[in-house]
């Protein structure tokens, strides 16, 4: 006589879980989520507090380099780190300098675009003209009531740029002193960090861990960082050649942009074109400057990038969307920048944490 089947067999020779394992694993998702949720609610309540130190780190991974080639160079290991904050801080001081001015020149010339705009569509506007008496009728019978419409005329750009002055070289400067200290101290934080950890084989894994996170990090942000200012100078001489005004402007705004992959590159290639047209009044020669951005734009993908980065770091286009809505909705204009560095880090991380690397492979391209 055959054994009987065991109950809680099933008839492909796994056993199923019982209702207590299902509902554990089920409290154990949702405690995790709450936890995430917490984890974003915080992080953007305390923006002020965590945008800082998040700038702070990458700064330090983009110094990373220079740091050590000027101590190669003869540097003291206090003065390398200094000396790389300082002439980053001196960089990114006469960037803003530079866009302040060119915005500055730009906004007195705003009226006359929208001169060339009214020009352009003339027909149009015609004939919402005359459609206007049918359409206040229409508004009058919607709101019997007389409403007083008033305009009006918000604070300029100057006065806007004048007003946040104060914050912005303050947060500069924190995060290059909180970067100038990670610099100097972070190997002797490390090296405390360790000394917690019992075990010689946990010991060395932290350490394995810690120096390719560093060397992949700062090999990403260098390269990054290098290939967006190549895209910029060029844009900058290509459409400084071609006539269209403010070309320094249009250079440092594809510097920026093309921190958001996808996004970044076709909205400065769209508003190139919509200020070409106006600009030009040949149809033809207006669309020069716009597809010297996009030859520009097309040699950075096709060839610097894989060139430069491989496919070590290539990320999958859907995890670099979301991760761009959700640190633009947390972190404004400064988590729309810091969207793509903070996922390839954190793919980075998963690479090299064995319960975390199907997170990772899920973070790669397909």
């Amino acid at each position: 006589m055959s054994d009987s089947a065991h109950p809680n067999d099933s008839s492909d020779g796994s056993t199923p879980l019982d209702g207590e394992t299902v509902l554990n694993r089920w409290l154990v998702t949702a405690v995790i989520g709450l936890f995430l949720f917490a984890c974003f609610y915080t992080l953007k309540l305390a923006v002020d507090l965590f945008l800082p130190i998040v700038l702070a780190g990458f700064l330090g991974f983009l110094l990373t380099p220079v740091t050590r080639w000027l101590q190669k160079m003869g540097l003291s290991n206090f003065w390398a780190p200094l000396l790389g904050t300082l002439g980053f801080l001196t960089i990114l001081i006469c960037l803003f300098a530079a866009l302040s001015v060119s915005l500055a020149r730009f906004e007195p010339d705003f009226p006359l675009y929208l001169d060339h705009i009214q020009e352009r569509l003339a027909p149009i506007l015609q004939t919402v003209q005359r459609s206007l008496p049918a359409i206040d009728r229409l508004g009058a019978w919607l709101n019997p009531g007389n409403t007083l419409q008033v305009n009006v005329r918000g604070p300029s750009f100057v006065e806007n740029a004048l007003k946040s002055a104060p914050k912005f070289l303050a947060l500069l400067i924190i995060v290059h002193v909180l970067a100038f200290f990670l610099l100097l101290y972070g190997a002797r934080l490390l090296k405390k960090l360790i000394d917690m950890i019992p075990g010689v084989p946990e010991k060395q894994n932290v350490v394995e861990i810690a120096s390719e996170i560093e060397q992949t990090a700062a090999r990403y942000f260098t390269s990054v960082t290098l290939i967006n200012a190549g895209v910029g100078v060029s844009v900058w001489v290509s459409v400084g050649l071609l006539g269209l005004p403010h070309p320094l402007l249009w250079g440092v705004a594809a510097f920026l942009l093309h921190y958001i992959p996808f996004v970044g590159a076709t909205g400065g290639i769209l508003a190139m074109a919509l200020v070409s047209l106006i600009h030009f009044d040949s149809v033809a020669y207006a669309l020069l400057p716009p597809l010297a951005y996009v030859f520009c734009a097309m040699i950075e993908g096709n060839l610097a990038t894989p060139f430069f980065l491989g496919r070590w770091l290539t990320l999958n286009p859907i995890a670099i969307l979301l991760t761009f809505l959700l640190w633009s909705y947390l972190w404004g204009v400064a988590g729309t920048l810091l969207a793509v560095p903070i996922l390839a880090t954190f793919k980075i991380f998963c690479d090299r944490i064995g319960p975390l690397r199907r997170v990772g492979l899920f973070l790669e391209h397909p």
